[in-house]
């Protein structure tokens, strides 16, 4: 008995260890890669080599400008001069606004009731001051970086965390366009989130994308991972078409959409006991209902979920350091 019992011990450990060594194989060994482009500017040059041979990678997509001049519409938003705090940041292209929040929501799980995030209140007078970068400037599987060598590569103003858009292997894992430059246009069961280069965003049902309606709709940034929080008329969902361990309390990352050239950042603390559980999916798009944002988007969360502000801290995360990233969100000056 005792040496069945070793023979299923040592047979469980080798199917653990194998299902280790194939994770590390394809999810955290750099494969190959793409360069990232800078940006879509018409005077931009293309990309090197297609990243995926599918006649579309590689492609960009159309620039197409807002019709409004944001810089006037928002003008008491800028700064004639750089004027930098602690939590505030102003110049005549940006302004972005940290207000952290504490409260008890009376729902407990194993950490507790109470919630702590931070909200980044983001204005900017041009899209090119909207940017996302890959982790150590490659598209591809495996490449990871700490958040606060990417702030300080790319000059980041305020940054977050993205989507992980490495992390889904399968076959339909959906469509990566990124500073308007098309990396991977495949199906995906989830909801993608795309902002256009005229500054609007559309969440978009999952299923096929067509990659040239994108192309001439002039998609900037496209996410995938999801759920999105608000329904149609701003009001917080109650239901999300996702996975069950996606609906528990986690650390959370997500982006909000009031209109052209006015977003927000929202990072949740959570895994900390009774100061920080984390959020519920619907607790979160409550948050987006009540600071009046029309579309809003969940991100990767748990250990990722980071914020920083000028190369400072922003959020409390519960991982001690900086969690490697694949991907991030930022506000910088513009090109």
């Amino acid at each position: 008995m005792i040496k069945r019992w070793l023979i299923l011990a040592a047979d469980i450990l080798a199917a653990a260890l194998l299902v280790l060594v194939i994770y590390i194989v394809n999810y955290r060994l750099p494969q190959e890669g793409t360069e990232a482009m800078a940006s879509n500017r018409p005077d931009m040059s293309s990309l090197k080599a297609e990243v995926e041979a599918d006649g579309v990678a590689g492609r960009k997509t159309n620039v197409v400008w807002a019709a409004e001049d944001w810089k006037e519409k928002f003008r008491d938003k800028f700064s004639d001069t750089v004027i930098s705090t602690e939590n505030s940041y102003k110049s005549p292209n940006v302004s972005i606004e940290i207000t952290r929040y504490t409260e008890d929501t009376g729902v407990s799980d194993m950490y507790g009731s109470v919630v702590s995030y931070t909200v980044a209140d983001i204005y900017v007078a041009d899209i090119t001051c909207f940017q996302t970068v890959f982790a150590e400037n490659m598209y591809g599987i495996g490449y990871e970086e700490e958040l606060g060598q990417v702030a300080e590569r790319v000059n980041a103003l305020c940054i977050i965390n993205g989507d992980s858009y490495g992390n889904d292997m399968h076959v339909d894992n959906g469509t990566i366009i990124r500073n308007g430059v098309i990396y991977r246009a495949k199906n995906t069961n989830v909801e993608t989130c795309v902002l256009n280069w005229d500054g609007t965003m559309d969440i978009y049902p999952a299923g096929y994308l067509s990659a040239d309606e994108l192309i001439a709709r002039g998609a900037y940034q496209s996410w995938i991972f999801g759920p999105s929080l608000l329904e149609e008329d701003g009001t917080a969902k109650k239901y999300f078409v996702t996975s069950s361990y996606i609906r528990q309390a986690h650390p959370r990352t997500a982006i909000g959409y009031y209109e052209p050239g006015h977003y927000c950042f929202l990072t949740v603390d959570g895994r900390q006991w009774d100061t920080a559980r984390g959020m519920f999916l619907n607790e979160m798009g409550e948050i987006f209902e009540e600071l009046g944002c029309a579309k809003a988007y969940n991100l990767d969360g748990g250990k990722p979920s980071l914020m920083m502000m000028q190369g400072n801290l922003a959020s409390h995360p519960y991982y001690q350091g900086e969690y490697l990233i694949q991907d991030g969100i930022f506000i910088t000056e513009g090109i």
